[in-house]
């Protein structure tokens, strides 16, 4: 790490670690973050480490490195409506400035905002060191989904981007001159090693500049500050992302896979959102209403549907409560309800408290 220099290992005690802090202090303008001093303990240990392995140090003098950062809190969001203002706004932003490299990035910063929001990949190294060869299409029971390669903040991870990605990024593909490649479908075959955030100038928007231009856009829309009094940025798209996907009814440990976060992290954060953000599926509505119409399509009933998705692993005990009505007005225990929730238990899809709950309404 530059502040120690040639600084011998064994002489990095107490003393030292507190003038490290102060020095990082002074040179960020402000106190560290707790995540941020984690980043730090964990490039410190790794030298440590070493330094025991080879005898430079002895464990009982090696110094217990601590962190009094600020806790972090989590950042403004967007609401839908707000999401719609700004992409609307975006698409002749470029258009009000004279100069041609502001001009360039706005174009890409459309294009960017977009990616964020329907991602969920973190705004800066993240995603702009994205290059073309990182996405690819994957096939899935005859279905394709847009992945997203990302070498992300802890660990390398894929994420299935929403479908409409697929648009922002072919948008993005015009924009690089450099590309020559017929159709997006083309290019990704050809596994490019352009990066994907390329202005038309032929140079990869940076971070500054992205951040000046939207910081720039949410001035001029009067949204910098959101009701809650959080300031919003460009990281706030990827806050808008899991409230989006919690709404849906996506778990936190599968929305963990997708951010590239632990689900303890999300769970702090979201937690106290999620129950409000799924009240029609706390309800039981949503899963009646997508069993009733998925029974029709098939034709089959409600019932039958709904205990063959419990035998196929899509539904559990309560929401195969909730798809047949249990405890609700005017729940009527059928002939075609009670064979099927005798077959579940006999051949253990059910327990005996959900037979009897089913069976006694």
């Amino acid at each position: 790490m530059p502040h120690f220099g040639s600084t011998d290992i064994a002489k990095i005690d107490l003393a030292a670690l507190k003038a490290f802090d102060a020095w990082r202090t002074e040179q960020n303008g402000k106190p560290f973050s707790q995540s941020g001093i984690n980043n730090h303990n964990a490039a410190l240990n790794r030298v440590l480490d070493e330094a025991e392995l080879h005898g430079w140090i002895t464990k009982s003098l090696r110094p217990t490195l601590l962190n009094k950062g600020l806790k972090s809190e989590s950042r403004g969001s967007f609401t839908n409506a707000e999401y719609t203002k700004i992409y609307t706004a975006l698409r002749t932003w470029h258009e009000k400035t004279s100069s041609t490299k502001a001009q360039a990035t706005r174009e890409v910063l459309r294009n960017y905002v977009l990616f964020l929001a329907n991602t969920g990949v973190r705004h800066g190294t993240e995603a702009l060191g994205l290059r073309w060869k990182n996405i690819e299409w994957h096939e899935q029971d005859a279905n394709r989904y847009l992945v997203i390669n990302v070498d992300g903040k802890t660990r390398k991870r894929a994420a299935v981007a929403r479908d409409r990605v697929e648009s922002y990024l072919d948008r993005q593909r015009k924009l690089n001159p450099a590309i020559r490649s017929e159709s997006f479908d083309a290019l990704l075959a050809a596994r490019s090693d352009e990066h994907v955030f390329t202005t038309r100038l032929g140079k990869v928007a940076t971070i500054f500049n992205l951040n000046r231009s939207f910081n720039a856009l949410l001035d001029e829309l009067g949204l910098k500050v959101g009701a809650d009094g959080k300031t919003r940025t460009l990281y706030s798209w990827r806050h808008y992302y899991a409230t989006q996907d919690l709404k849906r009814g996506i778990s936190t440990h599968a929305l963990s896979k997708q951010m590239g976060n632990s689900t303890a992290m999300l769970d702090k954060h979201y937690s106290k959102y999620s129950p409000l953000l799924n009240a029609e599926l706390h309800s039981g509505r949503q899963v009646r209403r997508n069993a009733k119409q998925a029974a029709q399509d098939q034709g089959q009933s409600v019932a039958e549907l709904a205990f063959n998705m419990l035998r196929g692993g899509s539904l559990d005990e309560a929401a195969l409560m909730a798809a047949i009505g249990v405890g609700r007005d005017g729940y009527v225990v059928t002939e075609e309800i009670a064979m099927l929730a005798l077959a579940a238990k006999r051949d253990e899809f059910i327990g005996g408290e959900t037979l009897l709950r089913i069976l006694n309404g």
